[in-house]
């Protein structure tokens, strides 16, 4: 193995394949970086078993090879260099990097320990990278933390009649996005993704408007955009029924401006620091409170809205609530309520993005 590449691209490729580095050491070629060398290309390859990552850098090659280093050393070394043209080559049992008058010798893993990249064959659909995007972003934080509640830890991507949707809950909370453009090759399919490996992969998109591949084999998903190849295990099991979560009524809606009740509820989420106090919120004669009482001290404000329904009055976690209205676009936002049952809040006018939030007792 021996080749040229220049120090901006080869950062490049580093920044997108140590994503799937392994961080266990028990396992020393999962925490390497597979560098494979053909006649004009280099490609670097990680797996965590969780994760895989394959990227694909053009580069001036003298001589062919595949060699694993060790992935954290090498991309620590990496963003050290000057961004000059940097030489690898294998000798002696070791890959040398150069630049200019510097030379770095790693230790090198045999080769055929690193596992074989998983194959996913079957297409499911294709969108750019700024749909794939907004999809996440606008779900992921809905997805649990809670390791005993494993489902509830992936998104669910489902495809229904040909029309794409991310869902997440944790089961206090609620997101569904509805893809607003996209191709499907398939017209029903339920995968349920990770949360992590979705953040993860948000990481490595390019957001240049290039069109992700998206296709299935074998309990995986694989992301192809560029020259690069995302792929993550899916959580087994069956995603709960939420569809009648989403469509139920409420008996009371409010119309307001999105930002307006985002920094009412910042500042009432100052006073509730440390006991995660909740936020009451009430309507009344078209007067919007939003209050809250703690250890701290106590917060009141109120504003004008548009009001259907009648009085009415709960409380929600303001956290939630602030993930939910941070991640919607539009200038105004309907918010759908009724006592002790479950919230509904949305862009005015768009079934696009739909978040369901359950109240607190107080």
């Amino acid at each position: 193995m021996h080749f040229q590449i220049q120090g901006s691209d080869l950062l490049s490729s580093v920044a997108i394949a140590e994503r799937a580095i392994s961080s266990n050491d028990q396992t020393p070629a999962l925490t390497g970086l597979f560098l494979s060398v053909d006649s004009d290309s280099l490609t670097l390859t990680a797996n965590n078993l969780q994760i895989a990552v394959q990227t694909k850098t053009p580069c001036t090659v003298w001589e062919t090879g595949q060699h694993i280093v060790s992935g954290r050393l090498f991309c620590e070394l990496v963003r050290k260099l000057p961004n000059e043209p940097v030489t690898i080559q294998w000798k002696d049992g070791q890959v040398f990097v150069s630049v200019d008058t510097m030379e770095f010798a790693l230790n090198t893993i045999a080769a055929d320990e690193f596992p074989d990249y998983p194959s996913c064959s079957e297409k499911v659909m294709s969108l750019t990278d700024y749909e794939l995007e907004r999809l996440i972003r606008n779900s992921v934080f809905a997805a649990s933390n809670d390791e005993h509640k494993p489902i509830f830890m992936g998104v669910l991507l489902e495809i229904a009649d040909k029309q794409i949707n991310f869902v997440a809950t944790d089961s206090n909370r609620l997101a569904y996005v509805r893809a607003e453009t996209g191709l499907t090759y398939i017209d029903q399919a339920e995968y349920i993704i990770p949360r992590a490996n979705l953040v993860e992969l948000l990481r490595c998109l390019p957001m240049t408007e290039t069109m992700v591949e998206v296709s299935y084999g074998d309990n995986q998903l694989a992301f192809r955009f560029d020259d690069t190849i995302f792929t993550t295990r899916l959580i087994d099991g069956r995603f709960p029924r939420y569809r009648q979560v989403l469509y139920t009524d409420q008996e009371t809606t409010v119309i307001m401006k999105r930002q307006k009740l985002i920094q009412a509820l910042e500042r009432a989420a100052l006073f509730g620091r440390g006991d995660e106090a909740p936020v009451l919120i009430q309507v009344n004669e078209g007067i919007l409170e939003v209050a809250t009482t703690s250890r701290l001290g106590k917060s009141q404000e109120q504003c004008s809205v548009e009001q259907k329904g009648p009085q009415q009055q709960a409380a929600y976690a303001p956290k939630f609530l602030l993930d939910m209205l941070k991640t919607m676009s539009g200038d105004q936002v309907e918010f759908r309520f009724e006592g002790t049952r479950q919230a509904l809040i949305k862009a005015l006018d768009s079934d696009a993005h739909l978040y369901v939030v359950m109240p607190m007792r107080i």
